[in-house]
């Protein structure tokens, strides 16, 4: 019988596909300097891998708040975080930018992200743009 060892956790990749796809659903890069909220980045990103280590490798919130560095209460703000709530909270800080405490922003919408990206697929308007972008930059041999 082949011994099974245990697997290194690399989140990264797909942490980062969902971090692009928030921000493919608030509308652009380029919408978060529109709506100056370049704060809620990092925020996502922490959001992003905390849904991943969750959701992909089942770690437990102690596991994800000592990888990440942050408090196991913020680390279950974000995986509590109502995805729906957060879209309706989204349309309108979008349309009018009012501010509610009782939304985690970030941790909701890295949730509806992964369940995008698990529904619909890994195929990303952002990563695609990058992907052209790049192929782009090649060509012209810079």
């Amino acid at each position: 019988m082949p011994e099974v060892k245990p697997q290194e956790v690399k989140p990264d990749g797909l942490s980062l596909a969902v971090f692009l796809k928030c921000l493919e659903l608030i509308g652009g890069p380029r919408r978060l300097f529109e709506l100056r909220n370049l704060t809620w980045v990092p925020s996502l990103m922490e959001a992003s891998y905390a849904v991943v280590l969750r959701e992909h490798f089942n770690r437990t919130e102690d596991e994800i708040a000592r990888f990440l560095g942050l408090s196991r209460a913020s680390v279950r703000n974000i995986l509590q975080a109502d995805p729906e709530a957060v879209r309706e909270r989204l349309e309108g800080v979008l349309q009018e930018r009012r501010r509610s405490a009782h939304v985690h922003i970030a941790g909701g919408l890295a949730r509806l992200a992964y369940r995008t990206i698990r529904l619909e697929g890994p195929s990303l308007g952002l990563l695609d743009e990058v992907g052209s972008a790049l192929a782009a930059f090649q060509q012209t041999g810079a």
